[in-house]
């Protein structure tokens, strides 16, 4: 939940300013931030409908976070390949948010099971989430470029889909009779 937070919040935060820096103007930078999140809404509409009945969602989960690590990766060594970066990020982060909700509520033996794990990976990954713009930024302009920066979110990401591949394991939580 962290790490995917931290991704949406460091791409709507920065994406604009990145993409100056490598020579967007200032126009196409918003309407790709705008594509962005439109990518982003569109998959995680569509995610659960793809995925109905699917217990085991361990190759979706690392798939998604790939998808959000490869754009990074475009945003670092293709600038010119905007769109794509952007579509990468969309989609995998879209569907990331999804699976991260739906683990928290699925992973649990009943709806109070699911209250505890719901409530700590909301707040730590708030937490975390509300730290990566901040030091993203400031690693940024300690260097003064946004490879590093991006760097960073690609080899997040890459943790972000080892996680979400052990989250997407189809079983319950500990507290569960199963």
């Amino acid at each position: 939940m962290g790490l995917q937070s931290l991704a949406f919040y460091t791409a709507v935060a920065w994406l604009p300013s990145i993409l100056i820096h490598r020579g967007s103007t200032s126009t196409t930078a918003g309407w790709m931030l705008f594509y962005y999140q439109l990518v982003s809404l569109t998959a995680s509409s569509l995610l659960p409908l793809l995925t109905r009945g699917r217990h085991d969602q361990r190759w979706t989960a690392a798939g998604a976070s790939a998808a959000v690590a490869g754009g990074f990766a475009v945003l670092a060594s293709a600038p010119a390949l905007s769109v794509l970066a952007c579509t990468l990020l969309g989609l995998g982060g879209g569907a990331c948010l999804v699976l991260a909700l739906t683990f928290q509520s699925d992973r649990a033996g009943s709806s109070g099971e699911a209250a505890a794990p719901a409530g700590m990976a909301q707040s730590l990954g708030c937490l975390v989430a509300a730290t990566g713009p901040l030091h993203l930024g400031i690693l940024h302009d300690s260097t003064g470029s946004w490879t590093l920066p991006l760097v960073v979110l690609v080899v997040l990401s890459a943790a972000m889909a080892a996680a979400g591949y052990g989250a997407g394991r189809n079983r319950l939580g500990r507290c569960s009779a199963r």
